[in-house]
Formats: C-alpha cells, sequence, structure tokens
C-alpha cells in the first residue's frame, strides 16, 4: 500500500471514530411544556425525565475510571441518554494558575461519551471557593453565631463536601469577592468548555454551590451562620433598602440600640428566643425575622446570578437547574438553612428545574413508605418549571440517622420502583443517584435493579410522549414557606410533625391529593378539589386572606384549618384572624402536659394520638355552634369541630391532625373518592395511571373514579402499575 492510500485509509479511520465519539452536532438543551408537563428537550426532542448520575464522593466519579465506566454503559444499554456528573470549582481551578483547567473537564464528559457516543450530559458545577481560596480570604469567610470556626482536614482522602455541615472555613454567601470571582470562573468555564468537541454533548449545567451542593447555608443543621463581615455588610444594605430611615428601623425593631450603620447580625440568644414558644411575634421579634428573610434572599439571589452567568455564557439553548424548594425533612430548621424564598426561584426565567433528593423520613424511604419527594412538584407544574428527584436510595436505619446504603435483594426492587413511579406519574423526572461505586460497585449494578428499570424506561418512553398529563386529585394540600420566617428554628411538638410526619400518614389514606403553595391559591382552578387542607400558613397576609374568603371558602367545599392557619398577618399575631377565617370561635389556653388528642368521627372508633411535648400557644374551640368531634385527653379541652355554613364546612383542628383513617374519613365526608381503605398501603393516581405500593400484599379491593370496582392479588413487597380509568394491569 502506497503512502498516499495509507494516510487516506488512516483519515477514514480517524473520521469514522471521531463520528462514533462525538454528537453530529452540538446538542441544545431546554424545558418546555409538552402534553401538560415541563420537558426535557434535546435538539428539540423530547426526552424522558430519567438521568442516570455518577456519585460526588472520591472513589466513583471519574467517568472514565473502571466501575463508573462499566455503569454508565449499563445506563446506556438500558436506553438511557440523560447523563450528570459532578465537578468542583476544586478540581480545575488552581491556585497557581490563571486558568481554568477546562481538560480535567473535557475528561470527565468524554468518559461519558466513551460510554455512550449518543449521551446528553448534565454537569453538576460546584461554584464553591476552592479550598486554597477559602485559606487566603479568610475575612470573606462564613462565620457562627454558636462558636468560632474548627479545623478541618481537606482534599483526599476527604472528599470536597466534608465539614459542609460544621462550622469549617467556607466563603460566605454573600460575600461579594467570592461570587464576583466564582462568576467569572463559572462565564470561563461555559465559553471554553462549550467550544470543545466535549462541549458540544453538554446539553445542562446544574448549578450547585452551599452544604452538598444543595444550596443550604453552611453548617445550619446543628450551627447558627452567619455573623460574617460580608454578612454583616449585605444585611445592612437590606437594612437601608427596606426601612430607609434610622426611625423606621427602630420602630420595627423596638429600640434606639441599632441603626441602619450599625445593625449586626443577630446573636444565637436572640435567634433562639421566641415570644410565644412555637411562633414569633413580629411586634418584638421583627430583628430576628429580618435576618433571616435577608439571609434567604442571598441564597437565592446567588443562586439565580450564577444561573444567569451560565444563560448568557453558554453560546447555545442549556438547561439550568438547582437544588431548592425543599419543604419536608429539613430538620426542623428552615429559616436558617431551608430554601424559603421559592417564589424568586420558580419566577426566574434563568431556571429550568428544580430537585432534591426524595424524603430521608425513615416511614417514608423504606418498605411500606410513600417515597416522597421533598419539594412541591405542583407548584413547578404551574410555574413551567421541571422537578427532578434524586434517587439516592439506600435505606434508613432510623428516624434520626442517615445512613445511604445499598440493599443486595430482590425484594427492594418494590422500592426503587415506587420511587420512580412516584415522580413520573405526577409529571416530574428523577435520576438514579450511584453512590454505591464509591464501596467498587454499582449501586443499580444488580440484574434486577436493571431489568426493573429497563422496564420503566421502556413503558415511560412512550406514555409521556403520547400522553397528556392531569391530575385526578380531589384534595388540596396548602404549604407555606414565608410561615417559617415566624416559627421557632428549632424542633417543636408541632414542626417535623406536621411537615413530615402527618404528610407522610396522608399518603396511606385511600385518597389522591394535590399540592400548592399559599402564594398560588389566586392561579389556581380550584373546582376539582372536595378538600382542601390548610397544613402549615400560620402567617397570611391580608390579600392572601381575600383569596381564602373569596376563592377557597366557596361553592360548598370543605376546608381543614391545622393548628393556626393565619395566626399571623406578618406585622401582628392575633387569634381572631383565625376565628375570621375558620368561622370559628377559640379562646387561648395553657396546658403544661404532652397533650394527647381523642377524636370520635363516626363511623370511626376512638382514634388517639400524643405530641411529643408541650405546645404553646395553644387554642381551644369556644363555639357553640359547632359540632364537638375531639378533645384533649382527661379535659373538658375541644381541639376538634365540624362548623356547617352556607358557602363552605369549616373543620378546625387547634392541635394538627394525625392518622390516615382520621384524614380519610374528613375527606370522605367532603365528597372526596376513597379508593381503598387499606392504610397500610400507598395508592397514588394520576395522568391515566395508579400504582399501589404494599408490604403485605394478598386480596385487595380498588374502587375506581369511573365506578368500577376491581379486584387485586397482590405479591407480598410490591409496587403494581395499572390504567387508573380500567384497572388494567400495566407492570
Amino acid at each position: 500500500m502506497n503512502k498516499i492510500n495509507l494516510a487516506v485509509l488512516l483519515l477514514l479511520i480517524l473520521a469514522f471514530f471521531s463520528s462514533i465519539a462525538q454528537p453530529a452536532k452540538p446538542l441544545e438543551g431546554k424545558v418546555e411544556m409538552f402534553n401538560g408537563r415541563p420537558t426535557i428537550f434535546i435538539n428539540d426532542k423530547p426526552e424522558t425525565p430519567m438521568i442516570y448520575a455518577l456519585t460526588h464522593v472520591f472513589g466513583g466519579r471519574w467517568s472514565w475510571e473502571e466501575v463508573p465506566a462499566r455503569n454508565l454503559k449499563n445506563f446506556g444499554e438500558l436506553g438511557f441518554r440523560l447523563y450528570q456528573v459532578d465537578l468542583y470549582f476544586e478540581d480545575i481551578w488552581y491556585k497557581d494558575k490563571k486558568e481554568l483547567d477546562i481538560a480535567k473537564a473535557q475528561r470527565q464528559v468524554r468518559g461519558v461519551l466513551d460510554a455512550n457516543p449518543n449521551a446528553a450530559v448534565i454537569i453538576r458545577v460546584h461554584v464553591n471557593a476552592p479550598f486554597w481560596w477559602n485559606e487566603e480570604n479568610k475575612e470573606e469567610g462564613t462565620q457562627f453565631a454558636n462558636g468560632p470556626l474548627v479545623e478541618r482536614d481537606f482534599g483526599p482522602p476527604y472528599n470536597n463536601e466534608n465539614g459542609d455541615v460544621d462550622r469549617s472555613l467556607r466563603a460566605s454567601l454573600a460575600s461579594k469577592k467570592w461570587k464576583k470571582e466564582a462568576s467569572e470562573k463559572l462565564a470561563e468555564f461555559c465559553k471554553r468548555l462549550s467550544a470543545t468537541p466535549e462541549g458540544n454533548a453538554v446539553a445542562g449545567i446544574h448549578v450547585s454551590g452551599g452544604i452538598y451542593g444543595e444550596w443550604h447555608y453552611w453548617g445550619f443543621i446543628d450551627h447558627d451562620p452567619d455573623t460574617s463581615k460580608p454578612m454583616t455588610q449585605q444585611f445592612r444594605a437590606w437594612l437601608k433598602s427596606k426601612y430607609k430611615t434610622d426611625k423606621a428601623l427602630q420602630a420595627a425593631w423596638k429600640t434606639k440600640k441599632y441603626s441602619l450603620t450599625n445593625a449586626t447580625v443577630p446573636d444565637k440568644q436572640e435567634r433562639d428566643y421566641t415570644a410565644e414558644d412555637i411562633l414569633r411575634n413580629p411586634q418584638t421579634e421583627q430583628r430576628v425575622i429580618d435576618y433571616f428573610r435577608c439571609q434567604q434572599e442571598v441564597v437565592a439571589d446567588d443562586i439565580i446570578h450564577f444561573c444567569k452567568t451560565v444563560k448568557y455564557n453558554w453560546p447555545r439553548p442549556i438547561i439550568t437547574g438547582v437544588f431548592y424548594g425543599y419543604l419536608h425533612f429539613t430538620f426542623s430548621r428552615q429559616a436558617i438553612g431551608g430554601h424559603l424564598e421559592i417564589d424568586k426561584i420558580l419566577n426566574s426565567p434563568y431556571i429550568d428545574y428544580l430537585s432534591a433528593p426524595q424524603s430521608y423520613l425513615g416511614t417514608s424511604r423504606g418498605l411500606g413508605g410513600s417515597g416522597h419527594s421533598r419539594g412541591v412538584i405542583e407548584a413547578c407544574l404551574l410555574h413551567k418549571k421541571l422537578w427532578i428527584d434524586e434517587m439516592d436510595d439506600g435505606d434508613r436505619d432510623s428516624h434520626d440517622n442517615i445512613q445511604i446504603k445499598r440493599v443486595e435483594n430482590k425484594n427492594y426492587t418494590p422500592v426503587f420502583r415506587r420511587n420512580a413511579l412516584h415522580p413520573l406519574s405526577k409529571g416530574a423526572g428523577l435520576w438514579y443517584y450511584d453512590f454505591g461505586i464509591q464501596k467498587s460497585f454499582g449501586w443499580w449494578d444488580v440484574p434486577a435493579y436493571m431489568k426493573n428499570i429497563k422496564q420503566e424506561k421502556q413503558f415511560f418512553d412512550n406514555y409521556l410522549k403520547n400522553n397528556q398529563w392531569k391530575s385526578e386529585a380531589d384534595v388540596l394540600f396548602i404549604w407555606d414557606m414565608n410561615s417559617f420566617y415566624y416559627m421557632k428554628n428549632k424542633w417543636t411538638p408541632i414542626t417535623d410533625d406536621i411537615i413530615d410526619v402527618a404528610y407522610e400518614e396522608a399518603y396511606h389514606a385511600g385518597f389522591v391529593f394535590d399540592n400548592a403553595y399559599l402564594m398560588d391559591l389566586g392561579k389556581l382552578k380550584l373546582d376539582q378539589y372536595k378538600l382542601i387542607v390548610f397544613m402549615n400558613p400560620f402567617t397570611i397576609s391580608e390579600s392572601d386572606k381575600k383569596i381564602i374568603k373569596d376563592k377557597v371558602a366557596q361553592s360548598g367545599r370543605h376546608i381543614l384549618w391545622n393548628y393556626l392557619t393565619g395566626y399571623s398577618n406578618g406585622s401582628v399575631n392575633n387569634l381572631k384572624f383565625v376565628e375570621d377565617l375558620s368561622a370559628i370561635k377559640l379562646k387561648m389556653v395553657q396546658h403544661r402536659a404532652n397533650p394527647s388528642v381523642s377524636v370520635n368521627l363516626d363511623p370511626l372508633e376512638k382514634i388517639t394520638y400524643k405530641f411529643r411535648g408541650k405546645v404553646e400557644p395553644l387554642a381551644i374551640i369556644d363555639d357553640a355552634q359547632t359540632e364537638k368531634l375531639g378533645t384533649i385527653e382527661s379535659t373538658d379541652y375541644t381541639v376538634v369541630a365540624r362548623k356547617t355554613l352556607p358557602a363552605f364546612t369549616s373543620w378546625m383542628f387547634t392541635l394538627p391532625w394525625h392518622d390516615a383513617r382520621l384524614i380519610r374519613e374528613v375527606a370522605r365526608t367532603a365528597g372526596a373518592h376513597i379508593y381503598t381503605g387499606d392504610v397500610k398501603d400507598v395508592l397514588y393516581s394520576g395522568s391515566g395511571l395508579m400504582w399501589i405500593h404494599t408490604v403485605e400484599g394478598g386480596k385487595k379491593k380498588i374502587i375506581l373514579k369511573t365506578g368500577k370496582t376491581i379486584e387485586l392479588e397482590l405479591e407480598p413487597k410490591s409496587t403494581t402499575l395499572y390504567r387508573s380509568e380500567t384497572g388494567e394491569r400495566v407492570f
């Protein structure tokens, strides 16, 4: 063979391998509405929102290494196109180099393409300052109200996120210097990577920051950020914008100690104090409320800024997403580490999806639980954002101790199936997060698991593209992030009790419900809902009260007021506000014992549930025109009652409701459809699909909304999918 022919042959070989090693043209990613649900589009083609994600931990995060490469290939063979990989500024932003190490980013994407040349890659970019930057800029670091920084090792063998929950040296999220320099590096990252062959395969950037990249403030679970100079300066600027004058600030704070120029971040004693035990009094605690709101706005503004930076510096349409919107399982510390500025995030044009791990509540996560999302999926649908669950299951060994562990047992497959069906049937998506490969194997690399995932993927590839999403709920739960500013920022007898425990119980009640934020009430069509439950809106503005009276408390609807709904209007606390909404007379009492509630609601036998601590403030029902249904045991205090009014039926629970049987009977009385009376199982129905998750299995009688009754024989430890209109079994 002569040299010319050899050269031509080599060029042809190179062209061939090049054609299979990278996309034919640069990918463009977007999220748009399709068949009634927010949908990922890659080059204008809708994709099932099922993603495979490598771990962030050392030993399994690099795509080119043996075990990650095997698992990437495994999911490619199941038909997956969407993948997510992690990359930290720590990995590519070096102290002694002016430019980012884009070659390492290319290599991370290249490993995915080597496993699946058709891949569309989402890079989880952690914009936290590198550890060397923190050391060089200690004056920009987070400080804590409950103690000094602690020394923490970092770098291998410690993962990049080790120490995030401690009082570790981390750049303040209010640091303008960090934000400016990190933004410049993120812009550089986008411009340079997008110009490479590997950049052609990038369809999305997941912007991460704060604890575990989930935009919780540093150390928040057990500690009290942020008293640093950057946060103090930010707080003063925020106060100046809000109050304008010292006189207005001092009137709101009820003190002349502070001005716009010398205001400080509240200390631990101030933060921990609440005038009314569980609830804050804005008349005397506005200083702390202001700080928490300022700190939460800092986080939301950071998120929007970095997502905007991506959109402006990536030359093609690209998907941006974040961890945000955590309502459930946030350790009763929402005011300091939660995601309270949800309205800003949902209304930002620079953010396409929100995401979170599924709830870590033991009774939810394990076999027999609901596996529910930590956020409000329906709010994302309303705002045309995609919600994506992170499925990192594992297991929980207790309510208070999170343990991520792989369960090599085919009987755990029903949990994984439940975790996938839950978001997919609600118009959302999920990714399979592979914690397993840090232990030298794939989390999902078990034949039974892979078979299950393949079956789900094949079904939903067809279903989501050919079926219109619709809600089949006739009960609506209302939640409010703003109310957390007005609550004690630590555990109380009603915090995780309402947010987590009761919510999980609702999934076992045999009816289907939707969720919504109080802020969206005016946008919702309410005709389908027979019962509306105000779960935690303890603070309700005057404008929202008008919406409730004019739109919600109408049409013969039933409304359940949980604890002290609307007790504050944001300026003052007043029991009259609760009475005005509910049309039920109340009075405050003192009850020093842990209350135990006894409820008699025909045709149920007596239901009793007890709280784990004293509840204060505590109101009781003092209205002769109500039907008294429940009392505090060993007292004559009525805490559960019902009142029928011309426009609506009012259910008052001055101590929050519990027990799936009880909320089911309230829903049945309201006219909601009850599919099953078995409170041990979990049933959900939406968009033409119905799934049942059961531990015990056995014979089941399910009444469909069409009126048809189906008799089922369910296997123990199973999750089964059906057509909700016909009862036909899908798989």
